[in-house]
């Protein structure tokens, strides 16, 4: 009973991998009709079929996999993760062997490009930290958020938005300035092919500047308030994230791709490391789902994963192997490999608030430094 169920359920998750479109189709012709006709059929009698009703049964039914690990005993490949647990939670660290430290009372918390250091904010404060929690430098401003720090070893800038607008510190606490006074929405995100170069939305337009300059490269008018910016690991790429659609620009600021679907919301999108795969979580009423494009190959979409309800944040492992979703609904982690699928349950207890009370939680920047 087992293997048929697993059978069907193959049959049924690969009728829904399916190809985001863009452009407007032509007219199928009459062979490729007759080839959808019998593949429908092949779909429709694995649903009817006793093992294809259980199999759909347990996906209207469950929320959350089965038979899920009782608590994250460590992660499947190297690396360390920041996990956020909102309102009170703070700010933690989670070592590839399970380890879990709480680094302080803070809202937000973002790698330096290494992994040696973190910033964090809270209310009125941008602070720099070692992985112990110990606080390097403070900074005092007001309502500061969405840190990002990039550079060298020894050349670094932090990039955050405050109640001023969008602002640079150098890495050692030095020379903060203000940038846009326009820019208070979503997340700035350093080039990663140019020193010491933002993008960052400002009035509906996607702006790249050089922050030591101040000279600005290319405007993209995008017409929309993003909530996301991620840059491919080359520097080729850059992905403006927003509930209608997923604009792809290229490095000077070209539409290289959109990619949008009918009826559903794009909320997480993060390009996998030393690719041009970008995974994107798609919201469709009461249903979500984790799917992977690549730029490279327009037009084509791989569904990774779904399930009910709402799925949160998203992060590749630094080998790129594996894709970590957060599921807040069925307070589960998903860490994610091709078809295998490793889940964690009881998420919410791991990372307690001060209240107890159950927390929101975010992944806090990259899976940093395998």
């Amino acid at each position: 009973m087992r293997d048929a169920e697993h059978r069907a359920w193959e049959v049924v998750k690969r009728a829904f991998d399916e190809r985001m479109p863009a452009s407007v189709p032509r007219r199928p012709s009459r062979h490729l009709v007759a080839a959808l006709v019998v593949a429908l059929g092949a779909v429709v009698a694995a649903v009817l079929s006793p093992p294809g009703r259980a199999v759909f049964h347990q996906v209207r039914e469950a929320v959350g996999v089965q038979h899920a690990a009782p608590a994250l005993f460590s992660l499947p490949t190297r690396g360390r993760l920041l996990v956020v647990s909102a309102a009170h939670g703070g700010v933690w660290l989670v070592h590839d062997n399970g380890l879990k430290r709480r680094l302080g009372s803070y809202d937000d918390a973002q790698w330096s490009p290494h992994g040696r250091f973190l910033v964090a904010t809270n209310a009125s404060s941008l602070v720099a930290l070692d992985p112990r929690g110990d606080v390097r430098w403070s900074l005092i401003r007001r309502e500061p958020r969405s840190p990002r720090w990039e550079g060298t070893l020894t050349d670094t800038r932090i990039a955050y938005i405050s109640a001023s607008g969008l602002r640079v510190v150098a890495g050692d606490g030095t020379g903060d300035k203000l940038i846009d006074r326009r820019a208070k929405d979503a997340p700035p995100a350093w080039d990663t092919a140019k020193a010491h170069t933002l993008a960052y939305e400002s009035s509906g337009t996607v702006v790249l500047r050089n922050t030591d300059t101040g000279r600005i490269d290319w405007r993209a008018p995008i017409g929309v308030v993003p909530s996301g910016l991620e840059w491919s690991d080359d520097g080729h790429y850059l992905a403006v994230v927003s509930g209608q659609r997923i604009v792809v620009l290229d490095a000077r600021g070209h539409v290289r791709r959109t990619v949008s679907m009918l009826g559903a919301s794009l909320t997480e999108g993060a390009f996998a490391p030393g690719s041009h795969r970008f995974a994107v979580v798609v919201r469709s009423g009461s249903r979500s789902e984790v799917r992977v494009v690549d730029v490279d190959r327009p037009g084509h979409a791989r569904l990774l994963f779904a399930g009910p309800g709402a799925f949160g944040d998203i992060a590749w492992s630094p080998d790129a192997r594996w894709l970590l979703v957060a599921w807040p609904t069925a307070d589960q982690w998903l860490f994610l490999h091709g078809a295998h699928v490793h889940a964690v349950a009881n998420i919410n207890e791991q990372f307690p608030r001060s209240d107890h009370r159950g927390p929101r939680l975010r992944l806090a920047g990259r899976w940093c430094c395998g």
